[in-house]
């Protein structure tokens, strides 16, 4: 009876133990902070394309050619003689009486003023980008905050220690 006694005592301290562990597991775990939060900033870029169309008239010069003609003809009528910016013409009598007249353009390239047209197309590219920084706090931990940091891993360790039978029973039946 006494090794019973003894035995139900044993069994009740075990449990008592694991459920202990357990309460402190849950109590660190809501104890615990998180020191290094970051912000969270949008990354999204965005991009907007502006087309600006401009159309402007240039003053220019063609040159125009005019081509050479000449055209002869004999008629019985006076002299005479005609000149242009384009052509020449010169008449006279022959020794028979008719009269030869002869008509020539001027070869060259007369200039004639124009206007150009010319098309400007000015594209501008805007982006906007959000640029991720990192913030440095003003001042370090505290020494219980950094404990409960490392705290939490340490008891995770005791913990899986404490109950590592329990978790290869668990593991055996699974696998």
């Amino acid at each position: 009876m006494k090794k019973q006694v003894i035995l139900n005592e044993a069994l009740l301290v075990a449990v008592y133990f694991v459920i202990g562990c357990v309460l402190l597991s849950v109590m660190s775990l809501a104890a615990s902070c998180t020191p290094c939060r970051r912000l969270v900033v949008s990354t999204a870029d965005s991009v907007r394309v502006e087309t600006i169309v401009r159309t402007e008239y240039i003053p220019d010069t063609v040159f125009v050619e005019v081509p050479a003609q000449s055209e002869r003809q004999t008629v019985r009528d006076t002299t005479s003689h005609l000149e242009t910016s384009y052509a020449v013409s010169d008449a006279r009598i022959n020794d028979d009486g008719t009269l030869f007249h002869s008509l020539a353009n001027k070869p060259r390239k007369r200039p004639v003023p124009t206007e150009k047209k010319v098309i400007y197309r000015d594209s501008i590219v805007y982006r906007d980008r959000a640029n991720t920084e990192i913030v440095e706090v003003e001042r370090k931990l505290t020494w219980w905050q950094q404990t409960k940091m490392k705290g939490f891993w340490v008891l995770l360790v005791v913990i899986a220690f404490v109950l590592r039978k329990n978790i290869v029973t668990l593991a055996r039946r699974f696998i």
